[in-house]
């Protein structure tokens, strides 16, 4: 399902929106990324990988970055030797994640509370690279990826290892759980890369690799893959002149045939995305889709690869929108705008990839908008708190010794602000409805009714077990049209 962004969106009498608020902004000379903000905007968490240093910026201290970068014995083994340290997310009460580099290469899933970092558990069979990327706002939930092989592995080894998503549960005894989802059947290329989790912690959001090198967007639901673009193979050889390749002989030299029949013919195994053969010409021909980030309302932000005109030899031409993309519905919310969405609110407050705030049907540039005063390229907003009233974003310059970019972190604290929340399913002020794997689950909401297509009553309860289909779910005053994998 496929919607217009600014036909829906809300246009509230009376709210107050972030742009238009006083705003305090602090651009930090520091190099870094930001991470992550707090949902209550209370903390970022920031990274230099230039330098490998991890920070954290507080709103009781907003003009300094406070430096928690790991620190191990100069003279110690390897193993206990950091390197770097990365900060990609903070909670509400301040515990950050992220990986800790050490000397023997490895990179571990790590936590930092209380002064102290903690390394998460990994797979036995992890290899180099591992990191936590994000947790739910009460801390309970990490989410991150492991580097393993998968759990069809071959024995001897001909199936190579891949990044595979995990979540790390928090335990009674303050330790955390490691789930890996190592079982779940990926893209013949590098794996899944989580970006974002729902603040509940139920689903990831992230992309896949696919493809000659493609990104697809990925969400992990309830510990089950769930991808939006149809995947399908065919064979295909080397032709060159009108020759096919057969080889190489003892000498080492290729070896050719005009023979199309010959039975020494290499046919390589090639994967069409949507009926496109994506990179045969070159990078610009390939898909671009990913979840960067989740509000508490089920929308996931980010961009989304469409293909059109598809010939018989599996040519087409791509097409690049940012999109919202709410779970709980199945509803694409595409503005057919250019680059991403690189954070948002509902539908009111969104943040693009270029620079730009959009309210409404309103859009702006972010360093007019919030009166950003920096000698720096303000490159945009690309995390917010869950009220709207912390934004952190990017700025840049050129180094002149290297000619290359390098970034610096910033941080907003709007005064005053209110953020429309539209009124969709998945608001926390109607009824929350979640449709998992065979189930209809409903919270906040006195009565519930739940019909099939054919208007039969399927269920009055808050938890409805169902079969695979489209449903209509009546919340109290409200209907929503439901999908069940």
């Amino acid at each position: 399902m496929k919607k217009s962004l600014l036909l829906l969106g809300l246009t509230l009498a009376g709210i107050t929106l972030v742009g238009n608020a006083e705003s305090k902004v602090y651009v930090f000379d520091t190099l870094g990324l930001v991470g992550g903000v707090s949902d209550n905007g209370q903390y970022a968490a920031v990274t230099d990988d230039e330098q490998y240093i991890a920070y954290i910026w507080r709103a009781s201290n907003p003009n300094e970055l406070f430096d928690i970068t790991k620190v191990g014995e100069p003279d110690a083994p390897s193993s206990q030797r950091p390197q770097f340290t990365t900060a990609m997310d903070v909670s509400d009460d301040g515990i950050v994640v992220g990986s800790i580099g050490y000397a023997d290469l490895y990179q571990y899933p790590a936590y930092y509370k209380d002064g102290e970092w903690t390394h998460l558990p990994i797979a036995p069979d992890a290899s180099y690279t591992n990191e936590a990327v994000c947790i739910t706002p009460d801390g309970k939930v990490i989410a991150g990826y492991q580097h393993v092989m998968p759990k069809s592995a071959t024995s001897d080894g001909t199936s190579r290892g891949q990044y595979f998503p995990c979540q790390w549960f928090l335990q009674e005894d303050g330790s955390y759980e490691l789930k890996m989802y190592n079982d779940i059947k990926l893209p013949d290329h590098q794996g899944f890369f989580p970006m974002t989790q729902t603040p509940d912690g139920k689903v990831i959001g992230g992309y896949v690799y696919a493809g000659f090198g493609s990104m697809l967007n990925a969400l992990i639901v309830e510990g089950e893959l769930v991808m939006f673009d149809e995947l399908s193979t065919f064979k295909d050889c080397l032709e060159y002149k009108g020759k096919y390749y057969t080889g190489m002989d003892e000498n080492g030299r290729q070896t050719w045939t005009e023979d199309i029949n010959d039975p020494n013919i290499v046919w390589y195994e090639k994967t069409l995305i949507n009926g496109f053969y994506d990179g045969v010409r070159g990078e610009e021909s390939m898909l671009n889709g990913f979840f960067t980030n989740c509000d508490d309302n089920g929308n996931f932000y980010g961009a989304r690869s469409y293909v059109t005109k598809v010939t018989q030899d599996f040519d087409g031409d791509v097409t690049d929108c940012a999109v919202i993309y709410n779970y709980l519905t199945d509803t694409w919310y595409n503005e057919e705008a250019t680059n991403f969405f690189s954070a948002g609110i509902g539908e009111e407050l969104l943040f693009t990839g270029t620079g730009e705030v959009i309210e409404g049907n309103d859009v702006n540039d972010v360093k007019e908008a919030y009166g950003i005063a920096s000698e720096y390229t303000i490159n945009g907003v690309n995390k917010i708190s869950m009220d709207g009233k912390t934004l952190a974003g990017v700025a840049s310059d050129i180094n002149p010794a290297t000619g290359e970019y390098q970034y610096y972190p910033f941080i907003i604290q709007v005064e005053g602000s209110t953020v429309a929340t539209p009124e969709i399913a998945g608001s926390p002020k109607k009824g929350l409805v979640i449709a998992t794997q065979g189930r209809i689950e409903v919270l906040n909401a006195d009565n519930v009714a739940v019909y099939d297509l054919n208007g039969r009553l399927v269920g009055t309860d808050k938890v409805t077990e169902v079969s695979a289909g489209v449903y209509m779910v009546k919340v109290d005053d409200v209907s929503y049209k439901i999908v069940v994998k």
